[in-house]
């Protein structure tokens, strides 16, 4: 009776399918690297949200007791808010109340809509001055692409042009989300009115200010400009030119002699006084915040803007830059290329090391695996939708090391089966099947040890983990698979002498060997000083283990920092300005500074998961510095 094959007797004889197999695999795992979905983080719930009140006029003790107070009441009132973590910032005519939800929420777009609209419905229990109350909770949005444009000589309204023909270009990558424009200031027409004329003709600021309100004029309160009582009027968008305003009929007299707003007013057309703006190295300038869509790649999209702008900037005339602040194409590029030179060294490490102790041929086989075992690993992280990101990247480096342990521990029993004079065919079969139990037993135990993340962390910190256990698990599985199907294989038709100790000459390993021997027989004819130095050890492993420094969330490794200035509340923003330029220029007198994006009287867009600007307000300032 014939007797039944194992699956690694059964993989040896029909050795070309697994070859094939294993090239196909690694040939899809090469081809889904660049097509992978690649992003810096992996997606997860961002579990805050912000509500802003707006009642002009009132002070911060009273925003604090008719609005403050009793929205957060209100919020409280809903279980899924986290008490705990909300809290509010009231200024003159502004809340802020930043409000995160409990970590066991999962769909919170249905939270937030329900509650959107509570507060729309409670909003009628606040005082008739409070003009809006809004709910922001797209947080979990982050600009993957910062743009600035940029021009001494050129208009604002000069710049739009320019930055809406790039948005409809940008469009055309389907991968592209949300973009939006920051820093842009609109022209405006005032109406500076000439008191003197006014008296010629009899009439009052008052009269004038019914009349031309009366044909679609605004005013957002006026300004005391000076001592003279200079008040500007601000027009709406139907009145396009300086002279269709000037021509305004603001008086007849009983004579029928009409009076033009020319005739009492200087009318010009300028930019509002600034209450926030961005400059780029002391350029003034406008920034284009660009977002990707969820499950898109991140550095294809990257390739694609790239080419965009270059084409782009073809167009541009020379007096106006573009920039690129942040780019986290490049920044994930860059993992990825860091990690493909980390897997290069992992191999010529382990050919290095083997080759210590061991002929080259076993170097090679074993340090093979790694590649293999990889690029495999890739292509069902492709398959699987499993993207490419820090956590990922940090499971396929945890484990290169563990990954050719298991054809060395086949290999050397391999080596030691010949030795004894067993034939080739029969010594890999057995080699590989007598130490199957044991590498499946140390694959599962090293596997969930990871997966006590996903029950002990809540809320984002589990979402950030959950796809690291699982690759883990995959790669060590993946590796398992390559030491018991075909290293037996590789190592029959590669490796086809014995190993050869003993001789005459120099060795490494009869060297080591010999030392390790006389440590193993100390410690058995010691055994309660072994054990007892071994627990020693694990308890100052413990300890130094406590004095280093722990975060959960990676440092993102990035070639820019983030500078902010807070000013007394109520600063004015021509204070700040003072203040920002004086930093601008101690940062930009550094030769090892590119360029200094600030932000004055506002925030940046994010452009980091874990970077959350504080509330801007003219007494704010940020650099971004490259």
């Amino acid at each position: 009776m014939e007797k039944k094959r194992n699956i690694v007797e059964w993989a040896m004889h029909y050795r070309q399918i697994v070859i094939l197999v294993v090239c196909c695999l690694v040939a899809f795992g090469i081809y889904s690297l660049p097509n992978m979905r690649k992003n810096e983080f992996p997606d997860f719930t961002i579990r805050q949200g912000m509500v802003v009140a707006v009642a002009p006029g009132n002070t911060a003790e009273e925003m604090i007791e008719q609005v403050t107070k009793p929205l957060e009441n209100y919020i409280f009132s809903y279980k899924e808010v986290k008490k705990e973590k909300t809290f509010s910032t009231s200024r003159d005519g502004i809340v802020y109340i930043q409000v995160e939800l409990n970590d066991d929420l999962n769909n919170k777009d249905e939270f937030w809509s329900k509650f959107k609209h509570g507060i729309s419905t409670f909003k009628a229990n606040l005082p008739s001055n409070v003009l809006a109350v809004q709910v922001l909770d797209d947080f979990g949005d982050t600009s993957a692409l910062l743009i600035t444009m940029e021009s001494k000589d050129k208009t604002y309204r000069e710049l739009k042009k320019y930055m809406d023909d790039l948005q409809d270009r940008l469009r055309r990558i389907s991968s592209i989300g949300r973009m939006t424009v920051s820093g842009l200031q609109n022209e405006q027409i005032a109406v500076y009115l000439d008191n003197e004329k006014l008296s010629q003709y009899g009439l009052t600021e008052q009269t004038l200010a019914v009349n031309l309100f009366s044909k679609g004029f605004v005013t957002s309160g006026g300004r005391v400009q000076n001592p003279a009582y200079i008040l500007p009027v601000h027009v709406e968008k139907s009145f396009n030119t300086v002279y269709d305003v000037q021509e305004q009929i603001v008086y007849t007299d009983p004579s029928g002699h009409n009076i033009r707003l020319k005739d009492v007013a200087r009318v010009v057309k300028e930019y509002p006084h600034a209450d926030s703006y961005i400059t780029n190295n002391g350029k003034k300038c406008i920034l284009l915040s660009v977002e990707m869509k969820k499950g898109q790649n991140i550095v294809k999209m990257g390739e694609e803007i790239n080419q965009t702008l270059e084409e782009f900037k073809k167009e541009l005339p020379s007096e106006v830059n573009m920039f690129r602040i942040t780019d986290q194409s490049e920044v994930v590029g860059d993992s990825v290329n860091n990690f493909l030179k980390e897997l290069l060294i992992a191999i010529v490490a382990v050919v290095i090391v083997v080759m210590l102790l061991l002929p080259i041929r076993v170097a090679l086989v074993a340090a093979s695996t790694i590649p293999i075992t990889i690029f495999i690993s890739l292509g069902l992280f492709y398959a699987f939708g499993i993207e490419l990101n820090t956590v990922t990247l940090a499971a396929l480096i945890v484990t290169l090391g563990m990954i050719v342990d298991n054809s060395i521990v086949i290999i050397d029993n391999y080596l030691e089966k010949i030795g004894e004079g067993m034939s080739r065919w029969h010594a890999s079969i057995q080699s590989s099947t007598h130490f199957f139990r044991s590498i499946f037993s140390a694959t599962l135990a090293i596997s969930i040890t990871f997966f006590p993340f996903l029950f002990i962390m809540t809320g984002m910190f589990h979402d950030f983990l959950l796809s690291f256990p699982w690759s883990i698990t995959l790669i060590l599985g993946i590796s398992l698979l390559v030491a018991s199907l075909l290293v037996p294989f590789m190592q029959f038709w590669f490796i086809r002498k014995p190993l050869q100790t003993g001789g005459k000459g120099f060795s490494f390993l009869d060297i080591l060997q010999k030392y390790y021997n006389k440590l193993l027989d100390v410690c058995f004819k010691h055994p309660y000083y072994t054990v007892i130095t071994g627990l020693t050890f694990i308890v100052v492993g413990i300890i130094l283990m406590g004095k280093l420094p722990q975060n959960l969330m990676p440092t993102a490794d990035r070639n820019q920092f983030a500078v902010e200035i807070y000013l007394p509340t109520g600063t004015a923003i021509e204070k700040t300005s003072a203040i920002a330029d004086t930093l601008e220029n101690i940062l930009r007198a550094d030769d090892r500074i590119v360029s200094v994006t600030s932000f004055t009287g506002c925030a940046s867009p994010r452009f980091h998961t874990a970077y959350a600007p504080q509330i801007a307000g003219p007494n704010y300032a940020q650099f971004i510095v490259n």
